[in-house]
């Protein structure tokens, strides 16, 4: 029977992780269209490297530019509404855009990247908590934040946790850091 139970298990683990993966998958090849329409083929290419898929009200995939100089605001951002771009307020990313962050200039068009967000946590000595960082890139199109999340408290039926926050603005780098808390 626990043999069974055991299958049963990994079963559906396995199908829940594939779903979860296909999602994502989907997701991406949809942002890489629409960069492809902006920037070309060769761009996405020889110049993105996928960096991440974070859930929100819009699901936002993003791209590390390959290769970096001096400046490390090099993160590109693709917003989806479900299944399809987000049209009204979307990356405004141009070819101009990436042959500047390639000469070093910056451009209002990239974000800073998770490692920016994480080193100014290390320099603030920003707590670990009792489970170490969540990190999760949130927000809606002009106005999205790393939070890098310290779990304080944490507790099972009913949920509760609770907590610091650095909220750092992607687009300016600048932080503050906030008290948290959530019940279910």
């Amino acid at each position: 029977m626990n043999k069974l139970f055991t299958i049963i298990l990994l079963f559906c683990t396995s199908v829940c992780l594939a779903q979860a993966v296909s999602g994502d998958s989907l997701k991406v090849k949809i942002a890489q269209e629409f960069l492809k329409k902006r920037l070309g083929e060769k761009v996405i290419r020889e110049k993105l490297v996928l960096a991440g898929v974070y859930e929100g009200p819009l699901d936002l995939v993003t791209f590390e530019l390959k290769g970096r100089t001096e400046v490390n605001k090099n993160l590109v951002v693709v917003f989806l509404d479900g299944n399809k771009v987000e049209s009204k307020f979307n990356t405004k990313i141009t070819k101009a855009d990436i042959a500047n962050y390639y000469k070093g200039q910056q451009t209002k068009n990239l974000f800073w990247n998770i490692d920016y967000a994480t080193n100014i946590a290390k320099r603030l000595d920003f707590d670990k908590g009792i489970k170490g960082w969540d990190i999760k890139l949130e927000g809606m199109v002009y106005d999205i934040s790393w939070s890098i999340y310290s779990y304080a408290t944490e507790t099972w039926d009913p949920y509760e946790a609770g907590g610091k926050a650095l909220k750092v603005d992607a687009k300016t780098g600048k932080y503050e850091i906030q008290d948290w808390s959530e019940i279910e």
